[in-house]
């Protein structure tokens, strides 16, 4: 890996961070329903990265802003890394099928990471009660991909003749 490669990975993580924590600031009237503005960056690196880049960014991005949030190991925590990673490795999955767009694949994403979250937190609360909170926050989940897999597709046409790396 160049080092230019590596600063870009290095800036993509940052901005990852920083839509993550400033979308917390947006309110959704659905509590701890969150925008996803973080997967944008996410999704525009399962298309033009390497698949286990795009991964440690996810992964790190996690991870850090639980950090920064002091929520490290507490259950919001584990219902976002779940959600987090089972939403990165269907979009992996289905971003390679090449039969769905950017923006199928970001809806997928996005349902994906609020089912993560609603099986880790029915493991956590010990119930199966949370299950009718899966109507509500999909519906929300299928317009916020929809709107992270337009703004990815804006990019990704934009980039096409602008390769950085």
């Amino acid at each position: 890996m160049t080092i230019k490669r590596l600063a870009i990975i290095s800036m993509l993580t940052a901005m990852a961070m920083v839509l993550s924590i400033l979308e917390s600031f947006i309110p959704v009237f659905i509590p701890g329903v969150k925008l996803g503005l973080a997967n944008v960056i996410i999704l525009i690196m399962l298309y033009e990265f390497k698949p286990w880049e795009a991964l440690m960014v996810d992964f790190l991005r996690i991870i850090l802003v639980a950090i920064m949030r002091g929520t490290l190991l507490q259950p919001t925590f584990i219902m976002s890394f779940s959600g987090g990673m089972l939403s990165f490795f269907m979009m992996f999955i289905f971003s390679r099928f090449k039969i769905f767009s950017v923006i199928g694949v970001s809806v997928i994403g996005s349902i994906s990471h609020c089912l993560g979250q609603i099986i880790a937190a029915m493991i956590i609360l010990s119930t199966e009660a949370v299950i009718y909170y899966l109507p509500f926050i999909a519906i929300l989940s299928l317009l916020t991909g929809v709107l992270s897999g337009c703004i990815c597709k804006a990019y990704l046409k934009r980039s096409i003749t602008q390769k950085f790396i």
